[in-house]
């Protein structure tokens, strides 16, 4: 019983590893996106600023982590 419960736990850890690296990657593409926004300006093609909007719009969606209010935050960045 003991070993279940380590085992359980070990995988429990694994889990929230894996969710955490996968957020830090999403954090790390948003500040570059956000650079990138800033970095260009105003000349941004339409279609990549296009793309980035749907992205931005599709991801509370795909996600249950992101808050529709982290989206409305990047909606409202240089874009």
């Amino acid at each position: 019983m003991k070993n279940l419960v380590i085992d359980l736990l070990i995988k429990m850890a694994k889990a929230d590893v894996q969710t955490k690296e996968l957020t830090a990657q999403v954090e790390a593409q948003s500040l570059l996106l956000a650079a990138l926004g800033l970095t260009v300006g105003k000349g941004i093609p339409a279609s990549m600023s296009s793309n980035i909007q749907k992205a931005i719009l599709s991801a509370p969606e795909a996600s249950a982590e992101i808050l529709s209010t982290d989206a409305d935050l990047l909606l409202a960045g240089p874009f």
